[in-house]
């Protein structure tokens, strides 16, 4: 068995073995939502990338892979909810991670009002078109972080369950028009040249830029993390779902990407970058309005799964800085269901509030492509931060090796330091260009509460990142009680 340790006290604890490897993976995969990474993000790539579009992913996944074995190692040295907050603050101070959560508040923060804006936008744009009937976006998207709110409030199990079934509906549903594109020959006949960098529209420039839509793509690889507390044996369950589910979802997102180029041809890049849903017009030239309409039905379902997992992992990095006493101590106080019920309110509260300004000052799809960049900037940093922690946790822990905790992540690290200069220069334009310094802003205001934090109560610092995962003696239901922090 297992419980938490802080180095103080006995904290309160997630329901503990609630879910196994498929309800880690499914956390992933949902938050991943490959369908929606297909139907939604892939004309934002391909304006970067052009017809080189899949070449990118190729790329991207490389890049994404690297950062998921990273966090694999570290999760199987320091498993709990925090993921890069604990990770940051085992690996390189207190400090530290108190900056990674606070940039966590932006780079999952946004997932919740982001998707639930295309979610509103996306169903009443499908029931204008099947029905002939015109309603609002925003009591859409209310009415969905509702739903989501109320699912993760009454139990983590359920909501995984859940997701599961939805990740596999969409992704059947989309595979087999995929497949299809690319055995009929898409608009014109393949074009390999789709694997190359050739046909990048900005070059080499456009393919760093499109890397972080890539990684929007990717987002919440590593939320299955984030449910360690509550996933049976999480030091080896949930680096296979970190693993898995970017290996999955590579493959997948780089074929349905080249199905993409060559339905449209790679003459008409083009009007895949400015199509809002590039992948249902397929569905209506390639299989008809029927087929069409089943795959608007897997992106309402993709986008349900996706907020699903947003939302859970969301209340955890709350529930996390709120037990530690980092952010108010009320998002650590659990419900009768064993849930953040306090975190669940507040980030539900707050993502309606987002959704609704985002989605008036720019547009429901609009502010699902801004404030998804601005997340992609937010967590890019804290992948910087994560690469040295991990060298930084194995020397002090006598466990480094060169090559392993040296090197890979040293290249890792070079790796996510171009998309973060790509994003500055060429200039990218407004409302993009904004972003960055955005993110810098919102860092150097975590650095003025921490500052201000460890001045008022210094010793407040010391169980940053302390409260862990640590196995028990399976002989003993008991917790093992106030022990120090073994890693």
């Amino acid at each position: 068995m297992s419980s938490l340790i802080d180095n103080t006290k006995e904290v309160a604890r997630l329901r503990r073995n609630a879910i196994g490897l498929p309800g880690a993976l499914a956390m992933s995969l949902a938050f991943i939502s490959p369908t929606t990474g297909i139907l939604f993000i892939s004309a934002l790539i391909a304006s970067q990338a052009g017809a080189s579009a899949p070449f990118a992913f190729i790329i991207g996944t490389l890049g994404v892979l690297l950062m998921a074995y990273i966090l694999a190692e570290f999760t199987f040295k320091v498993p709990g909810a925090g993921t890069f907050y604990t990770f940051n603050a085992q690996g390189i101070g207190p400090k530290s991670g108190f900056l990674t959560g606070w940039l966590l508040l932006i780079a999952y923060g946004l997932q919740g009002p982001l998707n639930a804006a295309l979610f509103g936008s996306f169903v009443a744009n499908i029931v204008h078109t099947v029905f002939n009937i015109s309603i609002p976006w925003w009591p859409v998207s209310i009415a969905i972080i509702i739903l989501v709110s109320w699912l993760a409030y009454r139990s983590v199990s359920r909501s995984m369950t859940l997701d599961l079934i939805f990740v596999i509906l969409e992704v059947v549903v989309v595979g087999i028009l995929v497949v299809y594109i690319i055995v009929h020959g898409g608009a014109s006949g393949q074009d390999w040249a789709a694997f190359t960098p050739s046909q990048s529209l900005k070059g080499f420039g456009g393919i760093g830029l499109s890397f972080v839509y890539i990684l929007f793509a990717f987002f919440g690889f590593e939320s299955s993390i984030t449910i360690s507390e509550e996933t049976t044996n999480p030091r080896k369950n949930v680096p296979i779902a970190l693993i898995g589910s970017v290996i999955l979802t590579g493959i997948y997102f780089a074929i349905a990407m080249y199905a993409l180029v060559i339905g449209y041809g790679v003459h008409h890049v083009g009007e895949l970058a400015s199509s809002t849903a590039p992948m249902s017009f397929l569905a209506q030239k390639f299989m008809g309005k029927g087929y069409a309409i089943a795959v608007d039905l897997a992106g309402i379902s993709a986008l349900i799964a996706v907020l699903i997992a947003a939302h859970t992992a969301n209340f955890r990095v709350l529930y996390v800085m709120g037990r530690e006493k980092v952010l108010p101590a009320a998002f650590g106080r659990l419900s009768r269901y064993k849930t953040p019920y306090i975190a669940v309110m507040v980030y539900g509260a707050l993502s309606i509030i987002v959704t609704l300004a985002a989605g008036f000052a720019w547009g429901p799809f609009g502010a699902f492509g801004n404030l998804g960049f601005w997340a992609s900037l937010g967590v890019m940093p804290i992948y910087l931060m994560v690469c040295i922690a991990l060298w930084r946790y194995t020397r002090a822990n006598g466990t480094f090796s060169w090559f392993k905790y040296g090197l890979i992540p040293f290249v890792t690290l070079i790796f996510y330091v171009f998309p973060i200069v790509t994003s500055l220069y060429p200039y990218p334009g407004m409302p993009l260009a904004a972003m960055p310094f955005l993110t810098i802003v919102w860092a150097i205001i975590g650095f003025m509460v921490i500052f201000t934090l460890g001045r008022r109560n210094p010793a407040a610092l010391d169980i940053i990142g302390k409260t862990v995962f640590e196995e028990e003696d399976p002989q003993d239901a008991s917790p093992v009680g106030t022990s120090s922090l073994s890693h």
